[in-house]
């Protein structure tokens, strides 16, 4: 994959899956699965037309004398391929077709495999070990662990919100780093000093003019994946903060007090620690909104003084 197009187009496509894997389904509504696998189909077939694409034209220029411009595109197709496969068996197993009906446990561990294969691709990714392309797919390799182990957290605990918010959380952070990484590869919002260099389609890198840019390249990817992950977490609270501030105008927890006095006419009875030695207060009520409230007051001759009031 190669490109201000394909990256763009992969960073749109992770945050559209995020959105939709972030809405939460029931057994009887299958939409938000729908969109989820449709979505991923899309996005699958797409990187594979755009790596045989690549293999191509890059067959075609064989005169570039350039032995890793056809063999870049087919390792990723192994990644693509799974995601591909994953989607397809997601759809088929849904209702009213259920052609191929498969359990949500397995359909989960395919995922798995799928993350497992991409994050194999971005960490071997290193055709230039110079390149500043490798620093930033170094910091991709977080939200794709991300989604492995919530992926694998959602296959334990198939009923939980969280690991499906989690894998949300990768798959967004995912997207906006594809952004990020279009646009500082292929415009001229890279770091001073550093550009792009193409050997051929797929296989370019990144290099700097002196040692002091390479480092401030790098210093700077790292801080452009530490912008992205607090906006992730702002964005995130914002909208927690949203759906609990609706939830608690519609359901505050709290029941109105007459309906506590209100639940019988049993005479409730408890006791209060007094000052004096071995002397307790009892308080009694017969449990009516308006009923008598009786309290035994020990005084000093041993005696009990009952003080009652409607």
């Amino acid at each position: 994959m190669s490109g201000l197009l394909p990256f763009f187009v992969a960073g749109l496509g992770f945050l559209f899956i995020s959105a939709v894997e972030s809405i939460p389904f029931s057994p009887s509504r299958y939409l938000p699965l729908r969109l989820r696998y449709t979505s991923s189909l899309t996005l699958s077939s797409l990187f594979l037309l755009s790596s045989l694409l690549s293999v191509s034209l890059s067959s075609a220029h064989a005169h570039s004398h350039d032995p890793l411009g056809a063999s870049l595109p087919l390792s990723s197709l192994a990644a693509a391929s799974l995601f591909l496969l994953y989607s397809l068996s997601g759809l088929l197993s849904l209702p009213p077709l259920s052609l191929l009906p498969l359990p949500s446990s397995f359909l989960d561990l395919l995922a798995t495999f799928s993350f497992g294969l991409q994050f194999i691709y971005f960490y071997l990714r290193r055709k230039d070990l110079d390149g500043i392309e490798n620093r930033y797919f170094d910091l991709l390799l977080v939200p794709i662990l991300l989604c492995i182990l919530s992926t694998l957290l959602i296959i334990s605990w198939p009923t939980s919100l969280v690991p499906r918010l989690a894998r949300a959380a990768g798959l967004a952070l995912q997207g906006t780093w594809f952004l990020q990484m279009a646009f500082s590869f292929f415009t001229n919002a890279i770091s001073h000093g550093c550009a792009i260099h193409h050997k051929s389609r797929a296989n370019y890198t990144i290099k700097c003019n002196t040692h002091e840019e390479y480092h401030r390249a790098r210093a700077i990817a790292t801080l452009q994946f530490n912008c992205h992950l607090a906006l992730l977490i702002v964005m995130a609270t914002v909208i927690y903060g949203l759906l609990a501030r609706n939830k608690a105008s519609t359901d505050n927890g709290y029941r109105p007090l007459n309906k506590e006095l209100q639940m019988g006419s049993a005479i409730s009875r408890f006791t209060l620690d007094s000052d004096e030695e071995d002397a307790e207060i009892v308080v009694e009520s017969n449990g009516h909104e308006s009923g008598e409230v009786a309290l035994h007051v020990p005084v000093e001759n041993g005696t009990v003084e009952k003080i009652s009031r409607d």
